[in-house]
């Protein structure tokens, strides 16, 4: 896997630290959902206690982390709106057409597919900024820049989306 960052990331000067990508994925993903999976198995009511108040934090905190970025980067964001947004709206049009798309060869329910769609728009732009920034990987919060883009922009997908949802349902 690393070749094929090593031979794409060298046509743009980006070499992509897969090493690092990997353990930083272990430390922030996988480490927090065995500590759940534990939890859950020896203390169950702890763990919806803990799953009440870091179901209704997720959010809120995702969107301080873009607030901060954004704020930080506001200039550069502004002189580059006009193609970033469309390029990452695209992105984020397409990731959740597939999401869609899937859910719906899987067979699964709208309730599902609908959480899906949702999930793949919000862990996105949660693991663009972690990958951009992270000292573990690039370290480089203007690279980050597209990925504050990329939340925003998702906010206002998702909350069309809901919306469009709520409104059929009536």
């Amino acid at each position: 896997m690393g070749w094929i960052s090593a031979s794409a990331g060298a046509q743009v000067g980006i070499t992509l630290p897969v090493g690092n990508l990997l353990k930083q994925n272990l430390l922030l993903m996988l480490l927090p959902v065995v500590i759940g999976i534990v939890i859950n198995w020896l203390w169950p009511n702890a763990a919806l206690s803990i799953d009440k108040v870091l179901s209704k934090a997720a959010f809120p905190a995702l969107m301080l982390l873009v607030t901060i970025f954004f704020i930080q980067h506001y200039k550069t964001i502004f002189a580059h709106i006009g193609t970033l947004g469309v390029c990452v709206t695209l992105l984020i049009l397409v990731a959740i057409g597939c999401a869609a798309l899937l859910s719906r060869l899987l067979k699964n329910s709208e309730r599902e597919r609908r959480t899906v769609i949702i999930e793949v728009g919000m862990q996105n732009a949660a693991q663009a900024i972690a990958v951009a920034s992270s000292p573990l990987v690039f370290n480089n919060q203007e690279m980050a820049i597209p990925a504050i883009l990329y939340s925003l922009m998702m906010n206002v997908v998702l909350l069309t989306y809901v919306a469009i949802v709520k409104k059929s349902k009536k």
